[in-house]
């Protein structure tokens, strides 16, 4: 998977209000890989390395919390106007097999409902190649139209 490097996501998906680097998702390592606007779904890649590890030698969950988060936002944020804002305002993430050093992973996200202030999300989290999901999830976001 590409990194993309130093590019801010308001850029990449033309939001004013996204224009600060996001150097917290820099050091997690996510990586946008699809974006379909007109279905509202994402997919996300992240690579684990070492530092992505819990004391049990597996990947902390905060880790896949905060991976799926990201894989949220990226799908709300296929539906925002360029003026728009979004936050999170509630996150279950289910963890279903545990994730290793050196797993490729691949979130699955998409809109379940668009409202005006609402954005209902689910999505699945995979192992590069399983079948199987190793992580399941939904989110709430909440939607600011037009604003500064």
């Amino acid at each position: 998977m590409k990194k993309a490097r130093g590019i801010p996501v308001g850029k990449k998906f033309g939001l004013e209000n996204y224009q600060y680097p996001d150097k917290f998702g820099t050091w997690l390592g996510y990586k946008l890989i699809r974006l379909d606007r007109k279905k509202y779904r994402a997919e996300v890649g992240l690579d684990i390395r070492e530092d992505h590890l819990s004391p049990a030698k597996r990947v902390h969950g905060g880790v896949v919390s905060s991976f799926m988060d990201y894989a949220f936002g990226a799908a709300v944020f296929s539906s925002l106007g360029p003026r728009d804002f979004c936050s999170t305002v509630e996150l279950k993430i289910n963890y279903l097999k545990p994730i290793d050093l050196g797993d490729r992973l691949v979130a699955k996200t998409e809109v379940i409902f668009r409202g005006k202030r609402l954005c209902v999300l689910h999505g699945y989290l995979y192992r590069k190649g399983d079948k199987a999901p190793v992580a399941m999830g939904s989110a709430t976001f909440n939607i600011v139209s037009g604003g500064q």
